[in-house]
């Protein structure tokens, strides 16, 4: 089928003869001639050689194409057209790579294998064969937050065992905390979480958010690695039991200190046994060792997102609107240390499961104040009890209870800021 062709000089009459159009052209003709298609071998003698073995990048929107279209993409024309060349020098995008299951993704990642075979090793991965549990009840703890770990550790480039490292520390519970009162998945501090921009008060505990804690972690880790030359165990050991510790007792090795490994190091008997366990889990992870690791089935699928809630907004009435049971919320969200976020707005966001996370964007934009709350805080007096405070409020006693995360025997004393949450104006 022919297509029209469109004049575009109907209705233009020239005021001069033929001849004097010819001579109107003739200039046209010469700039045109310019644009004839030459190899690089005849334009490298003007000195502006053309090398199409390396394509510039294409910037702006793409153009839309027709199958005759004489710029068509790459390998889109018809066959025989004059793009046909490039077709082998466009590469195909590298297909991004897929595992069966997220532990596959974390296997893949391990780079310390060089001292898997260590008897220091070899030792902790059967005691853990005597316990093949507890792979599966940590890795059940760790199912929601471990894609976001995965991709953190991938995103800094650093090995994949430290993946494992709060299966040692903690056993990847929020709320674990120790003697020495390090709390959260991977143990820190309050001074050190600060110190790496945790917030840590009456209000949020950033060490029990696994996601936030994670990223304080590989903070702390990137610094050791570089305090100690590059030594990924030495900066586990120096995660462990300090930097200071770690560093005295390379200064007492008797060895060149470029040349000093971890396992010369007189360290303490916690760190001793907590590097080579790391270590353990990971062999064991990758096949290496006499029995099959059982692990939970984790799909490397879609990780947490965050949805934005805003200041002093109810966890309970957001799990409502997100399609979730409250403890659920809580779950997802260990380091709120009530049922809302803090008055003045940091963190105001929750972490949700993607599907949840749409439903509850979709009633925020129906009604941004649907999770508002109208809290009150009540400032204890000499005489106050939880009972009377309730009873005054006109709020169930269990509830009173579970908004300041207290328990009936608890006393409460005067000075201490309560949370409460009135279904009406307080009652005198």
């Amino acid at each position: 089928m022919e297509r029209p062709v469109l004049n575009l000089c109907s209705g233009f009459r020239p005021h001069f003869g033929f001849p004097g159009f010819v001579r109107l052209l003739l200039p046209l003709a010469t700039v045109l001639s310019g644009c004839v298609a030459v190899t690089p071998e005849q334009d490298a003698a003007s000195g502006s050689a053309i090398d199409l073995s390396e394509p510039a990048p294409l910037t702006g929107a793409a153009p839309s194409f027709r199958e005759d279209d004489v710029f068509a993409p790459p390998g889109e024309g018809p066959e025989g057209s004059l793009f046909d060349p490039l077709r082998q020098r466009v590469p195909e995008p590298e297909p991004l790579p897929r595992y069966e299951n997220l532990w596959g993704r974390i296997s893949t990642g391990l780079r310390l294998q060089q001292y898997y075979e260590r008897p220091e090793v070899r030792e902790q991965m059967r005691l853990f064969e005597r316990r093949p549990d507890y792979f599966e009840q940590v890795g059940e703890r760790a199912r929601p937050f471990l894609r976001n770990i995965v991709e953190q550790i991938e995103q800094r480039g650093m090995p994949m065992e430290i993946a494992l490292m709060p299966f040692v520390e903690s056993g990847f519970d929020p709320y674990a905390r120790s003697p020495r009162a390090a709390a959260g998945p991977w143990q820190f501090m309050a001074k050190t979480g600060r110190s790496l921009g945790l917030r840590v008060d009456e209000w949020f505990d950033g060490r029990r958010d696994p996601i936030q804690a994670t990223t304080a972690a590989l903070d702390y880790l990137e610094i050791q690695q570089q305090r100690f030359e590059g030594d990924w165990l030495l900066a586990f050991a120096a995660f462990n039991s300090g930097p200071a510790t770690v560093s005295r007792a390379v200064r007492a090795n008797p060895a060149d200190p470029a040349n000093v490994e971890f396992w010369d190091l007189p360290l303490p008997v916690e760190t001793q046994v907590h590097i080579p366990r790391i270590l353990a889990l990971a062999a064991l992870l990758s096949g290496n060792g006499e029995t099959e690791l059982p692990v939970p089935d984790i799909a490397d699928g879609d990780a947490l997102e965050r949805v934005r809630i805003g200041g002093n907004a109810n966890l309970a009435l957001t799990a409502e609107l997100a399609g979730l049971e409250p403890q659920v919320m809580r779950d997802l969200n260990p380091g709120f240390r009530h049922w809302w976020t803090p008055p003045d707005g940091d963190p105001d966001f929750v972490n949700l499961p993607a599907g949840n996370a749409d439903a509850l964007r979709l009633a925020l934009q129906q009604n941004p104040a649907a999770v508002e709350a109208d809290l009150i805080r009540y400032l204890v007096r000499p005489g106050d009890s939880m009972w009377a405070i309730a009873r005054r409020y006109g709020v169930p006693l269990e509830d009173l209870l579970r908004w300041n995360s207290l328990e009936a025997d608890q006393l409460i004393f005067p000075g201490q800021m309560l949370n409460i949450v009135p279904p009406s104006y307080p009652q005198n």
